[in-house]
C-alpha cells in the first residue's frame, strides 16, 4: 500500500512539473478573452459578411468580368456588316489612255445571319450569367459554413473559460482548506494539475478560433489583419421541410442547372446560325467609272481643225456578288452542333439527378442533426451537469475522493463539447440543405 501512495505521489509530481512548464508556455501566449472574437451588438451577422463577400472577393470579381466580356460580344454581333469601298485607276503603260473608277459594296446578310449571330452571343451572355451565379452560391456557402466553424471554436473557448475560473475558485479554496489542515496537500496538488491541464485546453481553443476566424476572413476577402466581431449564435432552431417542397426549389432556383439549359439553348442557336451560314449571300454593289481613251490619228472637230482623236466616258457599275455554298455549307459546324446539343441534354439530366439527390441526403442528414441536437439538449446536458454538480457536493461531505469529481468534470468536458460538434454539424446540415436548394430556407 505504501508502495502505491509514493507511486502516486512521484506521479503527481511529474505532472505539476509539466503544468508548470505548460504554464510557462502559456505566459508567452498572449490569452484573448471569448469577447475579443463574439459581440452581440455591434458584431457582424452571417448575411452582412455574405453580402460583403459578393461585393469584394476577388475570384469571383474576376468571374464577373465574364459578363462584361459577353455584353461586349453581344453589342459587337448586334452591328450590321461594314460596307466596303473599292478606289481605283487605270493607266496605259507607254499610252495616254487613263482611267479612274470607284466601287461601293455592302452585304446584305440574308438568312436572319445577323439574329443568328446576336442570338448567339446573347445565349453566351445567359451561360455567363448562371455561371457566375453558380459561384455565388458555392461563395455563400463557403462563408456560412466558416461562419458556423468560427461560432462553435467561440463556444467551446467561451465554455473552457468558465470551467477554468470554476476550477481556478475551486483550487483557492482547496488551497485555503490546506492551510487550515482540512484538506491533505495531496488533494490541492492533484486540483493543481486539473487547472493546468484545463489552462492547455483554453490555449488550444483560442488557437482554433483564432485559425476558425482566419479562415472566414480568407472566403470573405478581407485581410487578415482587420479585426472583426462576429454577432449570431451556433444554436439555431429551425423548421421541418418537405422534399418535394424543397426539391422544387431547388429545380426553380439552382443555377448550375439553369447553366445547363442556358448551354442547351446556345448549342441549338449556334446550329442555327451554322445553318443560316451555310446558305448562300448576297453583297450588292455599285461604282462609277470614267475611261479616257483614245487613238494616235488625228481628226477634224466641230471647228474643222485637227485634233487628237481622244474621249471621257461616264459609265455606272452595279450588280450582285453571291456567295455560293457549292463545297463548304458547314456541313461538319452542324454536326459538331448536334452533339453539342446531346452533350447539353445529358448534363442536364446529370445535375438534375446530381441536384435530386444533394438535397435529399441533405434533408436526410438536416433531420437526423436536428434529433440528435434534441436529444443532447434534454437528455444529456442538462443531465451532465447535474452529474457533476452531484459528485461535487459528495466530495464536499467526504462520500468521495477528488479523483472522482475531476473524471466526472473530464466526462462533463467531453460532452460539453461533443455538444459544440453537434451544434456545428446542424448548422453546417442547415447550410449544405439551403446551399443544395439553391435559395435560403426560412
Amino acid at each position: 500500500m505504501r508502495n502505491i501512495q509514493l507511486m502516486r505521489r512521484w506521479i503527481l509530481l511529474l505532472l505539476l512539473v509539466t503544468a508548470c512548464s505548460l504554464k510557462l508556455v502559456a505566459q508567452e501566449v498572449k490569452l484573448r478573452p471569448a469577447s475579443d472574437f463574439l459581440d452581440l451588438q455591434r458584431g457582424v451577422t452571417e448575411d452582412e459578411l455574405v453580402t460583403r463577400a459578393l461585393a469584394s472577393n476577388p475570384t469571383l470579381s474576376a468571374r464577373r468580368q465574364q459578363i462584361e466580356m459577353a455584353k461586349g460580344d453581344v453589342a459587337q454581333a448586334r452591328l450590321h456588316k461594314n460596307p466596303s469601298l473599292m478606289l481605283g485607276g487605270l493607266k496605259e503603260v507607254n499610252g495616254d489612255d487613263h482611267g479612274i473608277n470607284v466601287t461601293g459594296s455592302l452585304p446584305l446578310e440574308l438568312y436572319g445571319r445577323r439574329a443568328r449571330r446576336t442570338e448567339v452571343a446573347e445565349n453566351k451572355e445567359d451561360v455567363s450569367k448562371q455561371s457566375v451565379a453558380d459561384q455565388e452560391r458555392l461563395l455563400a456557402g463557403e462563408v456560412r459554413t466558416r461562419f458556423g466553424e468560427a461560432l462553435a471554436a467561440v463556444r467551446n473557448l467561451m465554455f473552457i473559460e468558465q470551467l477554468l475560473q470554476v476550477n481556478q475558485d475551486f483550487l483557492r479554496l482547496m488551497e485555503d482548506r490546506v492551510h487550515q489542515g482540512a484538506t491533505p496537500p495531496l488533494d490541492a496538488d492533484e486540483t493543481r494539475v486539473e487547472v493546468n491541464r484545463i489552462v492547455t485546453m483554453r490555449i488550444d481553443d483560442q488557437t482554433k478560433a483564432e485559425i476558425a476566424l482566419l479562415s472566414l476572413k480568407k472566403a470573405v476577402g478581407i485581410d487578415p489583419e482587420e479585426p472583426i466581431h462576429l454577432k449570431g449564435e451556433l444554436d439555431v432552431s429551425s423548421p421541418t421541410y418537405d422534399q418535394k417542397q424543397l426539391l422544387q426549389l431547388a429545380m426553380d432556383h439552382r443555377p448550375d442547372l439553369a447553366m445547363q439549359h442556358a448551354n442547351e439553348a446556345l448549342a441549338n442557336a449556334e446550329l442555327r446560325s451554322d445553318n443560316a451560314m451555310g446558305k448562300p449571300d448576297v453583297s450588292v454593289f455599285g461604282g462609277y467609272e470614267r475611261p479616257n481613251t483614245g487613238f494616235s490619228q488625228e481628226a477634224f472637230d466641230t471647228a474643222g481643225n485637227l485634233s487628237p482623236i481622244r474621249q471621257s466616258f461616264n459609265h455606272v457599275v452595279f450588280g450582285l456578288n453571291i456567295n455560293l455554298p457549292v463545297f463548304d455549307r458547314n456541313q461538319g459546324a452542324t454536326l459538331a452542333d448536334a452533339a453539342a446539343i446531346h452533350a447539353a441534354q445529358d448534363q442536364i439530366a446529370a445535375v438534375n439527378l446530381n441536384l435530386r439527390q444533394e438535397v435529399t441526403q441533405n434533408l436526410v442528414r438536416f433531420n437526423g442533426a436536428q434529433a440528435r441536437v434534441a436529444v443532447y439538449r434534454n437528455g444529456v446536458r442538462d443531465q451532465a451537469a447535474h452529474n457533476l454538480d452531484v459528485v461535487r457536493q459528495t466530495y464536499s461531505y467526504g462520500r468521495t475522493t477528488l479523483l472522482d469529481v475531476i473524471a466526472e468534470q473530464r466526462r462533463y468536458i467531453d460532452i460539453e463539447t461533443g455538444y459544440t460538434d453537434i451544434l456545428l454539424d446542424a448548422y453546417a446540415a442547415r447550410i449544405a440543405l439551403e446551399q443544395a436548394v439553391g435559395t435560403k430556407l426560412l
